[in-house]
C-alpha cells in the first residue's frame, strides 16, 4: 500500500507534514495547524504500514507534533513545487501557513490533524516512537488512513 502511494513518478521528493496541535503563542495558549516541509523521510514497515519523518528537534512543527501525537504526511506533485519551496524556512507559529501557501485545509478521516486538499497521496499517522537523533527528532508513525 504505501509502495503505491510513495513511488507515484510525479511526486516531489520533499513532502509537507501538517499538524494541529495546542501551542502557546505569546503568552497564550491556543490549537494552532501548522505545515512544514520535510527532506528526511522513509518507510519502514509494511506490516503494519509505518512511515518516518525526521524533524530538527527544536523546531515547531517537532514540538506540535510531540503534544498532538499524530500528523499527516502530504505528498505533494510536481505542479505543486513552488508551494513546497516556499514553505521552507516558514515557521507556522506566527502565521496560517495553509492561507499564506494557498492550499486548502481539509479535515483528515482518522487523526485530529488536517490535511491539503491538492496533495496527490495523504497518510495520516499516529505517532508510535519518537527517536532523539542528536539535533532531529524522528517520529515513527503507524499509517492508520491512506488516501490517494
Amino acid at each position: 500500500m504505501i509502495d503505491s502511494i510513495i513511488k507515484q513518478p510525479d511526486l516531489l521528493p520533499k513532502l509537507l507534514v501538517s499538524v494541529r496541535a495546542p501551542l502557546e503563542v505569546l503568552g497564550k495558549r491556543e490549537l494552532k495547524d501548522n505545515i512544514s516541509v520535510v527532506d528526511w523521510h522513509m518507510p519502514v514497515s509494511t506490516a503494519p504500514n509505518k512511515y518516518a519523518i525526521s524533524l530538527k528537534s527544536n523546531d515547531t512543527t517537532s514540538r506540535m507534533i510531540k503534544g498532538a501525537g499524530n500528523f499527516v504526511i502530504n505528498f505533494m506533485g510536481a505542479e505543486h513545487q513552488s508551494v513546497v519551496l516556499s514553505c521552507e524556512n516558514r515557521d507556522g507559529m506566527f502565521l496560517d501557513l495553509f492561507e499564506t501557501l494557498g492550499v486548502t485545509k481539509v479535515e483528515a478521516d482518522m487523526v485530529e490533524s488536517p490535511r491539503i486538499k491538492e496533495a496527490k497521496a495523504v497518510l495520516e499517522c499516529e505517532v508510535e516512537h519518537e527517536l532523539e537523533s542528536g539535533d532531529h527528532t524522528i517520529f515513527i508513525g503507524k499509517v492508520v488512513g491512506p488516501r490517494i
